[in-house]
């Protein structure tokens, strides 16, 4: 499932590339993962990971607004202040986000869904349990950056959170939410600029 959903993303953003001349790139760079909400913030730590996947970027107002999807594979969790327990679980990232170029600087703001695929949970407190975690869970991210459009690259650092909580509404694990910090490097690929 995974797979096939991520082989669509590919061809999808490439045959919409192909028709409107817009610019697909890579993206790729650290998270300094954590959870929020009342459950999380005085018991759980943060964790470093990394995120990686596929961008496009579509002009809306040339130089100045485009609308940019990615679809980012991205390593989210925590882990409990003793060391007991630990949350690695991986997700696909799919923001929607407005760009706004200012010269060289960059904004970006939009909804994501994420999809949980995978990872590993480990440690005896609450027996924690990947599997009880929603399949899917809807968010926002927001950042700001530096471009070089001349050579196609960029660096910035964003924020992404959830806005639905980790747990379905019966399970008694608390308030949970993805909360990630991310620095993050992109490249537009030559001839897609």
């Amino acid at each position: 499932m995974k797979k096939a959903f991520l082989l669509l993303a590919v061809m999808l953003t490439t045959a919409i590339a192909a028709h409107a001349q817009v610019s697909i790139g890579v993206r790729a760079g650290a998270n300094y993962a954590g959870f929020d909400g009342t459950s999380a913030n005085e018991n759980y730590d943060r964790i470093w990971g990394f995120h990686g996947g596929l961008t496009a970027n579509f002009a809306v107002v040339e130089d100045f607004f485009s609308i940019q999807p990615e679809v980012l594979y991205s390593m989210k969790g925590g882990e409990l202040k003793t060391d007991v327990d630990k949350w690695k679980v991986n997700y696909i990232d799919i923001p929607v986000l407005g760009k706004i170029n200012a010269g060289p600087l960059y904004f970006e703001a939009g909804p994501q869904l994420s999809i949980r695929a995978g990872g590993e949970v480990t440690g005896p407190v609450a027996n924690p349990n990947k599997d009880i975690m929603k399949r899917t869970s809807f968010g926002y991210a927001a950042g700001i950056g530096v471009a070089a459009t001349a050579i196609g690259a960029s660096i910035g650092v964003r924020f992404n959170g959830d806005i639905s909580k980790l747990y379905d509404k019966d399970i008694t694990y608390g308030n949970f939410r993805n909360s990630v910090f991310m620095l993050t490097l992109g490249f537009a690929f030559p001839g897609s600029r």
